[in-house]
């Protein structure tokens, strides 16, 4: 079979595995032989694919939040089994022993309740569901680092971990709120109990995400979400929702406008292999050649380096084996209308073009800020950024000058217009805001990229 065959064999295999969702339940599988390690392990595995599929979902949020309240709309949406941490204890307090007690000692004076406690109570309770094979949301646990190595000690691991994130100060306000409620009426200083408690969260808080730093994602606790678009995030988390193995993603924009953070975010996130024209061009220059000398003369003056030179480094680079097998994303490319021609003629057909949009004033104002160190290479949003000693150093990047950002933002403008006018990848295009939060920009490309498959 000649590299062709295989290649063309290798992307239909690995679209029946997608379209069947076998990738995920070889990994279901795997994590269950890993957690169990049970001693037949075959018999193990036919018992395990004839069994119901169920899914657990962790939810934790600050004291005083409305966690319950959407834990609960949640479970009803996805037809799931809902447990809270709170009422599985207040379940306790009401049998008056020994244990409800120290309970009561505990919340009378707004701290936690002991993990050994909390632990056991939360396993009691979600041993029912795991014999029963009930798909369940569990709210408010674990909120500790102990509370959460205990679990996974007894081989339970959240197929999704949902944490609604809030500022210090609405955490403190949120403390400060469930203080003013009937059981804390006979408390007195208030606002330092809220505040410790609120810092007290916190730092448990980061504790249990390095736990589940492969489980969790993060929302914003202080904004109103649609209930399906919750629903719809919870369930890309639990349902397989890696993209497409080998995928040609092309992440285009103006400068400035945080392209290269968001190409390598997915490559970091997702595995697929970063391609950069500028580091591309760097590497040729590095290599002091003819061509190289050439491409270096093109970068100083800010103009773009031969489409000739850059269709030869690209169609170098993604047909080497790592990019072929694990996918890649293009960073800057295509950037004039030839090369948006040479797609065809390197034979990349791309399955997502992200392009970002953002306002020229804005791009312009943070690129003629724009501060580099000569020496070390790093670049500085500002020279208030750098320390003392670097700050005298710092240069203005050729092509941050404002007359070259000028002809760059020009040349941009030109290219959007021809793909926007181009129903060639109308179906494969998905824009987003460049003048919006870095994290809300990557985490709508993410969004986008999960929903797709």
């Amino acid at each position: 079979m000649d590299q062709a065959n295989k290649l063309q064999y290798q992307q239909q295999v690995e679209k029946y595995l997608e379209r069947n969702k076998v990738y995920s339940i070889f990994e279901d599988l795997l994590k269950s032989l890993i957690i169990k390690k049970p001693d037949d392990p075959i018999q193990f595995l036919i018992n395990k694919l004839q069994e119901p599929e169920t899914k657990k979902i962790f939810v934790i949020g600050p004291p005083g939040s409305k966690l319950l309240e959407l834990s609960l709309t949640l479970a009803e949406y996805m037809n799931f089994h809902c447990v809270s941490i709170g009422d599985l204890i207040e379940k306790e307090l009401s049998k008056k022993s020994e244990l409800s007690q120290q309970i009561q000692d505990s919340l009378d004076k707004f701290q936690y309740v002991s993990d050994d406690i909390v632990i056991n109570i939360a396993l009691n309770q979600i041993q029912h569901f795991e014999n029963e094979k009930k798909s369940y949301i569990f709210e408010g646990f674990p909120k500790t680092r102990v509370q959460g190595l205990a679990f996974q000690k007894e081989g339970i691991i959240p197929d999704a971990f949902l944490i609604l994130e809030m500022s210090e100060e609405k955490i403190y306000q949120c403390c400060l709120k469930k203080l003013d409620t009937e059981p804390f009426s006979k408390l007195s200083n208030k606002e330092e109990l809220a505040r410790n408690h609120s810092l007290e969260y916190q730092l448990n808080l980061k504790q249990v995400k390095e736990i589940y730093k492969n489980q969790y994602f993060s929302v914003d606790g202080e904004k109103n979400y649609e209930l399906e678009d919750m629903a719809q995030r919870l369930k890309y988390k639990l349902y397989n929702n890696a993209p497409t193995r080998a995928g040609r993603i092309l992440v285009i924009g103006p400068p400035g406008s945080g392209r290269s953070t968001l190409a390598k975010h997915l490559c970091s996130r997702y595995g697929f292999v970063y391609i950069s024209t500028r580091e591309l061009i760097s590497n040729l220059v590095n290599k002091k050649g003819t061509t190289g000398k050439e491409a270096f003369e093109k970068v100083n003056k800010g103009e773009l380096v031969d489409d000739r030179i850059i269709n030869a480094l690209i169609k170098e680079r993604i047909n080497q084996t790592d990019c072929q097998l694990q996918g890649y994303v293009l960073d800057g490319y295509p950037k004039t209308e030839q090369q948006m021609e040479s797609l065809n003629e390197l034979n990349i057909q791309p399955t997502l073009i992200v392009i970002i949009d953002a306002v020229d004033d804005v791009v312009l104002k943070r690129l003629t800020q724009r501060r580099t160190d000569p020496i070390s290479g790093r670049i500085y949003k500002s020279s208030d950024e750098a320390d003392k000693e670097v700050k005298p150093r710092l240069v203005i990047a050729p092509n941050d000058k404002r007359e070259i950002v000028q002809l760059r933002l020009k040349r941009w403008d030109d290219l959007n217009k021809l793909i926007d006018g181009t129903p060639k990848y109308a179906s494969v295009i998905f824009k987003v805001s460049g003048d919006a939060q870095l994290n809300n920009m990557i985490e709508s490309v993410c969004y986008h990229l999960e929903k797709m498959n």
